[in-house]
């Protein structure tokens, strides 16, 4: 019976008294630093929080696959705005107080526009045409941006990294989610692929 009334009591302590004992008793360690200035747990973290974020969009019922319901070519098809209130930005990024872009087929190309607003007022209109197969298509309006590859790796994820003069600049990873009402862009290294820690979410209009 003595055992039986310590469980009680136990069971009875706040959960934020455990979760302060597990800090206590936690070893310190050191965070493991990886290239591009920040810490696994920072990119973890993240990805974390822009995956929270953008599966509350879709939280709903379920709907019919987003190729079938939504557009002929790419999961970028569309007329998508900024979502500042759910995009979480990483250091050292030229963040954006408005930002509209504008998706669609022309031909065997995915045309897109974008038009924003910089943080610091400047208005910045970049624009390409890119196939799917991962070939370089050039890009105009963005500084120290030239071209383009895209890849699609299914109707939900699709792959881009931005060069300059043949040089991978930066990369990201765009997800939409399955109502086809919000596409989440992901940072990620544009060589290896590890996600970074910008998570841009963007609604359809």
């Amino acid at each position: 019976m003595a055992q039986s009334n310590t469980r009680v009591k136990l069971a009875a302590r706040p959960l934020a008294d455990y979760a302060s004992d597990a800090r206590r008793d936690r070893p310190r360690r050191q965070l493991k630093r990886i290239p591009l200035g920040c810490t696994t747990n920072m990119r973890a973290k993240a990805l974390a929080i822009g995956l929270v974020l953008f599966s509350g969009s879709s939280s709903g019922a379920r709907s019919a696959p987003v190729g079938t319901r939504f557009g002929p070519l790419t999961l970028l098809d569309g007329n998508w705005q900024l979502n500042l209130a759910r995009t979480h930005y990483g250091r050292g990024v030229d963040r954006r107080r408005r930002e509209v872009f504008t998706c669609g087929p022309r031909g065997e190309r995915v045309h897109c526009i974008i038009r924003s607003v910089r943080a610091d007022g400047r208005t910045v209109i970049g624009e390409f045409a890119a196939t799917l197969d991962g070939a370089a298509a050039p890009v105009s309006g963005m500084a120290e941006v030239d071209e383009v590859r895209l890849s699609e790796s299914s109707d939900s994820v699709l792959d881009g990294t931005f060069g300059w003069h043949g040089r991978p600049v930066f990369g990201y990873r765009a997800l939409r989610s399955e109502d086809g009402r919000s596409l989440m862009i992901v940072s990620v290294d544009p060589i290896t692929r590890v996600a970074l820690t910008t998570v841009v979410v963007y609604d359809r209009r």
